[in-house]
């Protein structure tokens, strides 16, 4: 509806997100599709492609923050663990034995401090999944890319919360704090994917997805080893017992051998695929991906040694070296998510507010 000056008027009818940022050019069809703001400079999108992030802002800015917070989290917990304080209030959950208030407050001492804010930084990280999964909701419940990894990671969070409980209750039993941390990158996971789509538009490149997905899984099989063993001294570096096949009989030398040879290889897996991508047309935003990733890599190595130089008694160490893995797992499945599905592009799944978008393939006609 227009006024009589010729300006265009607010209608009970009209799609107020459809005025919320300048029209894509050219338009499709009779079809205004806002351009994000954030992307390409002139917001072209092709075809009959909707961009996957609408130009709501908030939700992709909740859903990147309550990533970062879940990888503090996952690096505190790492420094929690390292420095013996993941019993720091006894076996009471979630209050601390005689803390402080009944418990909400902790006592003056450092294991216990360390431990309340452990369990405190959890909550934060609760409350902003909780958040994002609700705007995901509001704002792209048709989007499948974004709403079901978001309202997945909620479920999950929950899971870990009643896995947590376990683990304080079973006096941090060792299989409880690995299954503890398989959770944790699975919330970082869901949250990644959650967070994707914002770039421009890249080649759907099926294989590329498959050699960054294998890297992904080596990472996660690195975790899950390195968190079985990581306070458990084994000499000698990058050689277990500085032998070049040690006493395989021993459980914990045996992980620690297989820690190190499935860090070994993924380290040489991630320096193929940099030169790969630097040799084919991959994306340049893969290839910075994939770069970040190996540099990041690296530096863990460097990491992992002055761990066992230091006989795994820095919990500072155990922080970073956490901290880092659980970041190439998120680059990694960015890397993934990305190839499988082109970031910043998605065929028509529906416009905000549930609205279909019409069909304008070409043989449609005019």
């Amino acid at each position: 509806m227009r006024s009589p000056g010729g300006e265009r008027s607010t209608s009970r009818g009209e799609r107020p997100w459809a005025r919320a940022s300048p029209l894509c050019e050219p338009p499709i069809a009779d079809y205004p599709i806002p351009c994000p703001r954030w992307g390409s400079a002139a917001g072209h999108v092709p075809n009959n492609r909707v961009s996957v992030y609408a130009p709501n802002v908030s939700t992709k800015f909740l859903a990147r923050l309550t990533l970062g917070a879940t990888l503090l989290l996952v690096t505190f917990g790492g420094f929690t663990r390292g420095s013996g304080s993941g019993y720091g209030c006894a076996d009471r959950w979630p209050l601390c034995e005689d803390g402080l208030l009944g418990g909400l407050l902790p006592r003056w001492e450092y294991h216990m401090v360390i431990e309340w804010t452990h369990r405190w930084l959890a909550a934060i990280v609760g409350t902003l999944a909780l958040v994002t999964a609700i705007s995901a909701w509001r704002h792209f419940r048709n989007r499948r890319l974004v709403v079901v990894p978001a309202v997945a990671a909620v479920v999950v969070i929950g899971i870990q919360v009643w896995v947590g409980r376990l683990v304080v209750q079973g006096q941090l039993a060792s299989d409880l704090v690995t299954l503890h941390l398989v959770i944790s990158m699975t919330v970082v996971a869901l949250l990644t994917v959650a967070s994707v789509p914002e770039s421009e538009p890249e080649e759907h490149s099926r294989s590329w997805a498959l050699r960054v997905a294998v890297a992904g899984g080596g990472s996660f099989v690195l975790l899950l080893l390195g968190s079985l063993v990581h306070d458990v001294y084994v000499s000698g570096w990058p050689l277990v017992g500085n032998t070049l096949l040690p006493d395989l009989s021993d459980t914990t030398v045996l992980i620690h051998f297989a820690h190190r040879l499935v860090g070994a290889a993924l380290f040489a897996y991630l320096i193929y695929l940099w030169s790969v991508a630097r040799r084919t047309g991959v994306a340049d935003r893969q290839r910075q991906i994939v770069a970040l990733t190996t540099m990041l890599f690296a530096v863990n190595v460097g990491i992992g040694a002055l761990h066992v130089f230091t006989q795994v008694d820095s919990a500072f160490l155990v922080a970073i070296h956490l901290g880092l893995a659980g970041s190439v797992w998120a680059l990694l499945v960015v890397g993934t998510t990305m190839s499988l599905v082109p970031a910043g592009l998605v065929a028509a799944q529906g416009a905000p507010g549930g609205e279909k978008a019409p069909n304008t393939s070409p043989s449609q006609g005019a």
